[in-house]
């Protein structure tokens, strides 16, 4: 029985001196994964920044979007201005 306890009591040692480790390498990992994904983001927005105010972009990409209007959306009313 005090073999069990003694494994049992090594056991939580060494757990409790990886437990840091084991930490600071998961949120190292978690930490870089998340700057290459803002840096992704930013790179994205700053090249719709470069635009200069006034200058005009015609996006020639090749994908066709198949929009379809939904019924949901309602109906086109003209603006009427009724006077009194």
């Amino acid at each position: 029985m005090s073999d069990f306890i003694l494994v049992l009591i090594a056991i939580f040692i060494v757990f409790g001196v990886f437990r840091r480790y084991l930490f600071f390498l998961v949120m190292n990992a978690v930490s870089k994964k998340l700057y290459k994904e803002m840096q992704k983001q930013q790179g994205h927005s700053y090249a719709h920044q470069r635009n200069q105010e006034g200058k005009v972009h015609v996006d020639t990409s090749t994908k066709k979007s198949n929009k379809r209007i939904n019924d949901d959306d309602g109906e086109y009313v003209d603006y009427v201005e009724i006077k009194d």
